[in-house]
């Protein structure tokens, strides 16, 4: 550079500030006009080719292929737009690289909106991949921070043309499939799916492949209806494959993307199914091997759709039978059945391992069942079978279920025959068990005999209450313990035997008592039960035996099948405990003073009379010698009239008719709710607690029987016999009255 004198000066612009200093001097111009600090250009302003605005946009054209630009962004000119089109669906990229500042780029749509941007920070470069429909685009290359020349690549290529349908409706349609076919198509985030149909006109081995891939693709192959059948995930760009056999029909294949877009390739192959089916698939339908008495073999398959392959055979004698299934590449498993169809034994080993069965068969007609388990399988199946020969004995080894069951020899013959009729009952059992005390001590044999014998008890429809009692004598009972006859064990003595059996099924363990027990005449009932029987003794159990009173005149069908009388002058009475049956068994010696009832009346009087009427007497018999088993009453109570001293109404309803039962005070009751009560067929009583009054004793528990709706009074019926009360229902409410009643 030059001063006004044409004298050079440095040209690193020192003393620009002057008015009068030039940056260079116009040969034609000898007086040039003096610039200002303010009118100076830049002096190193670049070359800007792309336009600043949408409207003014460098346009591009068609991309077909990459295309590469340089320009400059700064504090100067903050945007450089670019606009380009393509004419078909195609995969696009971008990237901006050598940034000397932060600028950044975005991808936007014909209209101007954000498609895409990339935004690193400093100098990183930038780039954009985007799959893009046939239109018309913009770039917009901007300004972060700073400034700085940089370069734009654009790049765009076609996507592959789309042969494969979208939907189950548009599938490609490969028609009848019966060797490979390979197909190549291309899946990604504009083509998300590709179908194609097929179908196979016999049983046939299906496989495809899925290869080539780039991206993560997956494929499934669809029933008819679209549904899943098998697919398969693998990761990435991992090829895919699926193997299944198939039956006649039309099926769908799947080809999607998991992430990315892909190229594949797929490899679609069926080929009928070689192995004919030679056995049924049914009983119905099955393969009759005859006569087996030697060994047959049979070669045949099973797989998902042949599940089921059945062979009947027969053998004309006793015979050991065995089976074997080999030459198994899936899981099969086998059967042999009975000639109903019913299993005999199963052979079920896990994975392609080898199944047999070993048996001896009576002589008949049985069936062999090879089933699938999983997969397909081709198998080996060999069938033999041979006569026993018997051993020669003196006498034929009996082979019924006694002999294989029972191990004491008499008391296999002694079961067998008393059983012959297909009952055993409350007699036989006694005899077994007496027989099983020969020697006067039980063996583990004999202690195992009768409790298989109980443990069967539905083999011999045996009655529910000598099941109950014998099981009580063969295993245990709390009250075999405390009583102190203890429970059967194998060297258990004859004379332990002897107690069990008297205790449980002759009634000769009875309740302790300070009276004297006598054989008592007459009959459990005279002219049916009736609450006019119930006539307490000596004993506290007034709760007990007017419970009984109401059970006698709403419900006395519970009453007379309470008892079964044994024929033998012994009753086994029922209980129930939370609803399941409990027994026991008394006899007819009760406690007398004198001649007469200690305990529950009778009603004839003498200890002789023929008019007694019992069951009253022995229904309280019943509880006292049921306390011992540890349920009823306390569950340390022992066999005595004592142990049943004080309780309550509700708790009998339920153990001696097995029904639900409520209790309420009177208090919370309504006049109209206890009068309905009164007309209904429950048992209905009344506990008393809280003193007593208006003819009502304390400390006692009635029978609530009628109501006067004349005077409005209930009818109180004392399990005396006597000193009855009729209370209104004021007189109930001060008395505070505790109602008890069965719920149906």
């Amino acid at each position: 550079m030059f001063n006004n004198s044409e004298k050079p000066f440095d040209s690193s612009l020192t003393g620009l500030g002057n008015s009068l200093t030039y940056l260079d001097k116009d040969p034609f111009n000898p007086n040039p006009t003096p610039l200002g600090l303010g009118q100076l250009p830049p002096l190193n302003t670049t070359l800007d080719n792309a336009g600043n605005i949408l409207a003014t946009a460098r346009a591009v054209g068609t991309l077909t292929a990459t295309r590469s630009f340089s320009d400059w962004v700064g504090s100067t000119d903050t945007n450089d737009y670019y606009s380009f089109s393509v004419g078909t669906p195609s995969n696009w990229s971008l990237s901006l690289t050598g940034l000397s500042a932060n600028a950044d780029v975005q991808l936007l749509n014909s209209s101007g909106s954000v498609i895409t941007t990339s935004q690193n920070g400093g100098t990183t470069s930038e780039s954009i991949a985007r799959q893009l429909s046939a239109g018309t685009y913009y770039l917009r290359v901007y300004q972060s921070s700073g400034n700085t020349n940089y370069s734009l690549s654009l790049n765009a290529t076609a996507t592959p043309v789309d042969n494969a349908g979208n939907t189950l409706a548009t599938a490609r349609a490969v028609g009848a499939l019966t060797a490979t076919r390979s197909f190549s198509d291309w899946v990604g985030s504009t083509d998300t799916n590709d179908y194609y149909s097929f179908n196979v006109g016999t049983q046939s081995n299906f496989s495809l492949s899925l290869t080539g891939l780039s991206a993560d693709a997956d494929v499934q192959l669809l029933s008819s209806s679209g549904g899943v059948i098998s697919g398969s995930y693998n990761w990435n760009s991992s090829s895919e494959s699926i193997t299944r056999q198939l039956s006649a029909g039309t099926y769908y294949v799947r080809v999607y993307q998991y992430s990315g877009n892909t190229n594949y390739s797929l490899s679609l192959n069926a080929t009928a199914v070689t192995p004919a089916d030679n056995a049924g698939n049914t009983l119905a339908a099955t393969r009759a091997v005859g006569r087996l008495t030697t060994t047959q073999s049979f070669s045949d398959w099973v797989g998902s759709a042949d599940t089921n392959d059945y062979y009947s055979f027969n053998v004309g004698t006793q015979s050991n039978f065995s089976l074997s299934l080999t030459g198994l590449s899936a899981n099969a498993d086998v059967q042999l059945l009975n000639s109903s169809g019913g299993i005999v034994t199963t052979s079920a080993n896990s994975g392609t391992t080898s199944e047999s069965i070993t048996r001896q068969l009576s002589a008949g007609t049985y069936y062999v069942r090879v089933y699938q388990f999983s997969g397909n399988t081709n198998y080996s199946l060999s069938l033999n079978a041979t006569a026993v020969v018997p051993t020669p004995t003196p006498t034929p080894t009996p082979t019924d279920w006694y002999s294989q069951n029972l191990r004491d020899a008499q008391i296999i013959t002694l079961a067998r025959s008393l059983a012959a009729d297909g009952n055993l009952s409350r007699n036989d059992m006694i005899a077994i068990f007496r027989d099983a005390k020969d020697g006067n001590v039980i063996d583990a044999n004999e202690l195992n005999d009768v409790r298989t014998l109980v443990t069967n008890s539905t083999r011999f429809t045996m009655a529910d209450s000598v099941r109950v009692l014998s099981n009580k004598i063969a295993n245990s009972d709390v009250a075999n313990t405390r009583s102190g006859i203890g429970n059967l064990s194998a060297g258990s003595s004859g004379t332990q035997m002897e107690n069990l059996i008297g205790k449980w099924f002759l009634g000769t363990n009875r309740p302790v008592t300070g009276y004297t027990y006598q054989y008592v005449s007459g009959s459990l009932f005279q002219n049916g039960a009736s609450a006019d029987d119930i006539r307490q003794g000596a004993v506290g159990d007034c709760y007990y035996v007017a419970t009984l009173a109401s059970l006698a005149q709403e419900k006395p069908a519970y009453i007379q099948n309470m008892f079964t009388d044994n024929g033998d002058n012994t009753f086994t009475v029922r209980f129930y405990n939370n609803g399941v049956a409990d027994y026991v068994t008394v006899d007819r010696y009760l406690p007398t003073s004198g001649n007469s009832a200690a305990y529950a009346g009778w009603g004839g009087g003498s200890v002789t009379s023929t008019s007694n009427e019992l069951w009253v007497a022995l229904a309280e018999k019943a509880y006292a010698q049921l306390a011992e088993s540890g349920w009823s009453r306390s569950s340390t109570s022992n066999n005595s009239y004592a142990a049943i001293e004080g309780g309550w109404m509700d708790t009998v309803i339920r153990q001696v008719t097995g029904l639900s039962a409520t209790s309420q005070s009177v208090g919370n009751m309504t006049q109209a709710q206890l009068i309905n009560l009164v007309n209904s067929n429950q048992v209905l009583t009344a506990g008393f607690v809280y003193g007593a009054g208006y003819g009502v004793v304390n400390g006692h528990a009635y029978t609530i029987t009628s109501y006067n709706s004349t005077n409005q009074t209930f009818y109180l019926r004392n399990p005396w016999g006597s000193s009855h009360a009729n209370v209104t229902w004021s007189q109930l409410l001060s008395l505070r009255a505790i109602v008890q009643w069965s719920n149906t």
